[in-house]
């Protein structure tokens, strides 16, 4: 019935079929009635089995997950991670961040980006315009697009009666508006024990801009990079655009991060098992809690925590600071705890860090650590020689937050490693790794990527949860022993 009423369809199959040799796949008999029901849908039919063939290459099931690689960065302590060519970005990094809203690229510098699949998300296109989030700046013409192309930002960036979006780099606070593209991009697959074969999405909306805001972050970013990777909600970053296009990978991804700028952690989207090496799989001992909708900031990602400990004495914290609120006299919304994959040290507001900063001294003098002069840009250093080792890392008083629970259970705790609690600022100095929010900042606490190191966390969007393994070493592993070989 494919063949007699697709032909354009079984045209390109068997030309593809000649390209990769006999396909893994069989066709099933159909009784009568079911023919008949095919035959009023055949368009559908034809339609799905050529997405089938773009995103599953191999012919076999479909994929269930990604997987790419995720690499700190020691100068900036930022992360980078890469797509698999023919994307875009080609095999240069882009940068890991959880604040954007999507996928963009210097299409400019050093020469213009071209690609025989490379087409504009047009203004007439409404709700793929829509679910890029145009914008309404006065370059923008009131079906929010470009309605002049200035010269001074060249093509591809700009172009006429095309949907414009915001290009960001939340490490800088810099961005720019720019034309959304389409073109192909590509993944490695993972059954999550090893890599599998490449998976190309075509149609990918990204946004290109010119060199203007990598230049804003000169000598502030990763070398190489050449744009950035958006992970937060929105229609068009990674794991919803992701999801939508490859409906086999559900709307979640789960990174690990790695200590290490030499060997590289990982980005997972889509379901488990997360396995690494000594066959350590970790979708099973994942703890839930719940991500908090915050609509004048869509784009980040929120917990609610209850309180904080030190060494089990809890931190005398008033409570209405955990819990994002609007201000009645800066009618701003104040409060509440973010993730952050630009800022490096997790913040707390004043009213908080003093307690922990105080606590925290008292609990490591009396278990004989040595408090010594600061280093900036820490507030509270050790003496090393005082500092003892054990299996878990440093012998340090413990920090817990108390997350709100998902499920039957009211509350989770997150028990901050030791390695993630002091940081090795020169041989003979530890410093307790967290730092007092500045007079801008609104959030009571902005969770950094160095307490997030070593540990393993499952951003689901569908279930709206945050699912967290607290420490790797724990466990006997860490973040660089998935097979990427």
């Amino acid at each position: 019935m494919l063949r007699a009423k697709c032909p354009q369809f079984m045209s390109y199959y068997t030309h593809y079929k000649e390209k990769r040799g006999k396909p893994n796949i069989m066709f099933i008999p159909l009784s009568r009635s079911t023919s008949v029901m095919m035959a009023s849908s055949y368009w559908t039919a034809c339609f799905s089995f050529m997405l089938f063939l773009f995103i599953s290459p191999a012919f076999g099931a479909s994929p269930t997950a990604l997987v790419a690689p995720i690499q700190l960065d020691a100068a900036t302590s930022l992360y980078t991670m890469k797509l698999a060519p023919p994307s875009p970005s080609g095999s240069s990094p882009l940068m890991l961040d959880l604040d954007n809203s999507n996928l963009w690229v210097d299409c400019v510098d050093p020469a213009p980006y071209s690609s025989p699949t490379f087409k504009p998300l047009l203004c007439e296109e409404t709700a793929a315009c829509a679910a890029a989030r145009s914008c309404t700046s006065n370059i923008c013409g009131p079906s929010s697009c470009y309605d002049t192309c200035s010269v001074v930002v060249p093509y591809p960036a700009c172009n006429n009666y095309t949907c414009v979006s915001w290009a960001s780099i939340s490490a800088i606070k810099w961005t720019m508006d720019t034309a959304v593209w389409r073109d192909t991009i590509a993944f490695p697959s993972t059954d999550g024990r090893r890599v599998l074969s490449k998976v190309t999405i075509p149609e990918f909306a990204f946004l290109c801009t010119d060199k203007t805001l990598l230049k804003g972050g000169e000598g502030k970013l990763p070398p190489g990079v050449v744009g950035g990777a958006g992970l937060s909600r929105a229609a068009i970053a990674l794991p919803s655009q992701i999801s939508s296009k490859v409906p086999s990978i559900s709307r979640k991804f789960a990174y690990c991060l790695s200590s290490s700028a030499s060997r590289p952690g990982v980005i997972f989207f889509g379901d488990g098992p997360y396995v690494f090496h000594p066959d350590v799989e970790l979708s099973g001992l994942l703890r839930y809690t719940p991500l908090i909708n915050f609509s004048k900031e869509a784009d980040s990602y929120f917990i609610q925590v209850i309180s904080l400990s030190v060494a089990g004495v809890p931190l005398p914290i008033d409570s209405s600071l955990l819990t994002i609120k609007r201000n009645k006299t800066s009618r701003t919304y104040m409060g509440g705890t973010r993730f952050s994959s630009s800022v490096p040290y997790t913040q707390l507001t004043p009213a908080i860090y003093s307690h922990l900063i105080s606590e925290f001294e008292k609990a490591a003098v009396a278990r004989g650590i040595k408090k010594t002069h600061p280093v900036s840009p820490f507030d509270l250093c050790f003496d090393a020689s005082t500092v003892s080792l054990s299996t878990a890392g440093y012998n340090v008083p413990q920090i817990n937050m108390t997350l709100k629970g998902k499920g039957k259970s009211k509350t989770e705790i997150w028990q901050i490693s030791a390695a993630n609690t002091l940081t090795l600022v020169n041989r003979d100095v530890y410093c307790l790794a967290f730092q007092p929010t500045d007079e801008y900042e609104s959030r009571s606490i902005i969770i950094g990527t160095y307490q997030q190191q070593e540990a393993f966390f499952q951003f689901d969007l569908a279930a709206n949860r945050l699912g967290f393994v607290s420490s790797l070493a724990l466990r006997r592993t860490s973040c660089s022993n998935f097979s990427f070989s």
